[in-house]
């Protein structure tokens, strides 16, 4: 049996936990709340358990409502035909039926309109004239909208019903501050009207998030258990940057149930930057199986196999996904987590190639010259190595102490393994001016000295001048806090210094025809460090040939 599918569906089980709803009431807040989507699903889950012709006809009018406003004509037809069988004397369907042939069948949509409003029953009906409103809005007719919505409020005066719809028609002119003016009116007058609170929270959500977050705390006082509130929170929190109460928030919109793919794409980008990679790969596996040349879904399904670390299943995803997605549709993110992919499975020179894809997609984002770089450094490409990260030391203005000591070991490698004489001492210059610079950044650091006495005793391969003399001191002081920690170090250290006390006295020796007392002082300092040496590792060979050979 495979456990990945249970696993699975026991994920979706535990969202997908709605009860059947006894009436439309949901479906219309989220209708009315513009959550078109969602209030789709809801009625087409809702509309089976309805016993009544009157309930089945409402959710029949709202069906043909949300596929209208998605585009879905032949779908909303669908349902207004349906509403219309099943109760002929509930009008609200004919109003949708005249509201598909505003355009085209002017005439017709008007009969349809005056049969409507003719029905027994309903000639002085605010909300039919609400829904005529909303037919016109359709058809894009504002003014005639706007009739109907001044008709609905000379027929009931205390209802907030018209403001929201006249709200809507000031969003669909551009005027958003206008709108929240007549959704605040719509509280008003309807302190329930959920729609309302939620489309102003929506269009403060990118200008005052503290109001669309005040906005969304009243949708929850007034009805804590509805969805909407809890998606519209997820989006705010997501927008502000907090992924953890995004997801939480979200997660409870999605198990409500009432959700589509495109509220499916958002909960998974929502659990991407929430880190929650292992409960977002079931969502996408949804999302594909549905529609399974989504690029967005393909995109995230790539970056949450990378994030999750599933080595070659994630390369081939990812290059799957570079592959069949045509390049006018690739991204800066695309590359990034390719190259790093390749990266990580050692396939260093398409890394290079695919990092640089990333640098010439977004050039803000120069700090990928430093995961090149440090490419060119493990594949001891030197010279490409020192390009790259003095073009990232360039890009970001001042070195840190990482850069200067990466950059610093690249110019010590090539200069050990270069054999020109000019050129290794140039390379050594610089290295050490890094080293230099790397100790004056972090004083208290032994690595910055460490280095510069390695490039000091190459600059002084004989030993003559003792260039590394005062580096490696600086060594030992502040190795000798931790001698456990900084062993290897001391080591090196002790055996410099052993050994240019002894060359030294070597010296001294020659110039007194060969006379070893008048170097006595030199050749003891000389057997203590070298002495030291054997303190940290009494089988150092070089330091047990070095005091055999210092006869004093």
């Amino acid at each position: 049996m495979n456990t990945k599918w249970i696993l699975y569906g026991l994920f979706f089980s535990l969202l997908s936990v709605s009860v059947k709803a006894a009436d439309n009431r949901v479906g219309i807040a989220l209708y009315e709340s513009g959550m078109t989507g969602a209030a789709k699903v809801f009625f087409l889950d809702n509309l089976p358990t309805l016993t009544d012709n009157v309930g089945q006809a409402e959710a029949c009018y709202y069906l043909g409502e949300c596929y209208l406003t998605l585009g879905q004509r032949d779908s909303a037809g669908f349902y207004y035909d349906k509403g219309v069988g099943l109760q002929p004397d509930y009008p609200y369907n004919r109003v949708g039926q005249a509201s598909l042939k505003l355009n085209d069948d002017p005439s017709g949509a008007e009969a349809l309109l005056k049969d409507a409003l003719g029905t027994k029953g309903y000639k002085k009906d605010a909300t039919l004239q609400i829904a005529i409103a909303r037919a016109y809005l359709h058809a894009g007719d504002a003014a005639k909208a706007m009739e109907h919505v001044n008709k609905a409020k000379e027929l009931d005066d205390k209802s907030g019903l018209p403001y929201l719809v006249e709200g809507d028609i000031l969003v669909m002119r551009g005027h958003t501050g206008d709108a929240c003016a007549k959704y605040e009116s719509a509280t008003y007058f309807s302190p329930d009207c959920l729609g309302a609170y939620l489309k102003q929270a929506q269009i403060y959500m990118s200008t005052n998030r503290s109001l669309s977050l005040e906005k969304l705390n009243k949708v929850r006082e007034i009805s804590p258990d509805f969805c909407g509130a809890y998606c519209s929170l997820g989006e705010l929190h997501e927008m502000s940057g907090n992924s953890k109460a995004a997801a939480e928030n979200y997660t409870k919109f999605i198990r409500s149930g009432y959700y589509d793919t495109e509220n499916l794409l958002r909960y998974a980008g929502i659990l991407y930057f929430d880190k929650q990679y292992a409960g977002m790969l079931p969502v996408l596996e949804q999302v594909l199986n549905e529609r399974p040349d989504n690029l967005v879904a393909k995109r995230l399904y790539a970056y949450c196999l990378a994030k999750r670390e599933d080595g070659e299943k994630c390369l081939q995803a990812i290059r799957h996904f570079i592959e069949s997605t045509p390049e006018e549709h690739q991204i800066y993110q695309d590359f990034l987590c390719y190259a790093e992919q390749l990266e990580a499975n050692k396939n260093y020179n398409d890394a290079v190639v695919f990092y640089e894809k990333a640098l010439q997609t977004d050039a803000k984002h120069q700090e990928l010259n430093k995961e090149i770089a440090d490419i060119f450094a493990k594949t001891n490409q030197l010279d490409s190595a020192v390009v790259y990260y003095n073009r990232y030391i360039d890009s970001a203005g001042e070195a840190s102490a990482e850069d200067l000591l990466k950059l610093g070991k690249c110019y010590y490698n090539m200069a050990c393994r270069d054999s020109v004489v000019d050129e290794q001492k140039a390379e050594l210059v610089k290295a050490d001016s890094l080293f230099a610079a790397l100790s004056d950044k972090v004083p208290s650091s032994y690595v910055g000295y460490f280095w510069r006495a390695r490039v000091n005793s190459m600059l002084d391969p004989e030993t003559l001048e003792g260039l590394a003399k005062p580096y490696y001191e600086k060594v030992v002081e502040i190795g000798l806090s931790n001698t456990e920690r900084y062993k290897r170090e001391l080591i090196e250290s002790y055996k410099y210094l052993g050994y240019y006390h002894y060359v030294v006295a070597d010296a001294i020796t020659t110039k007194n025809n060969g006379n070893p007392d008048s170097a006595k002082g030199e050749y003891e300092e000389a057997k203590e460090f070298f002495s030291k040496v054997l303190a940290l590792d009494a089988k150092d060979e070089i330091a047990l040939k070095a005091l055999e050979s210092i006869k004093l």
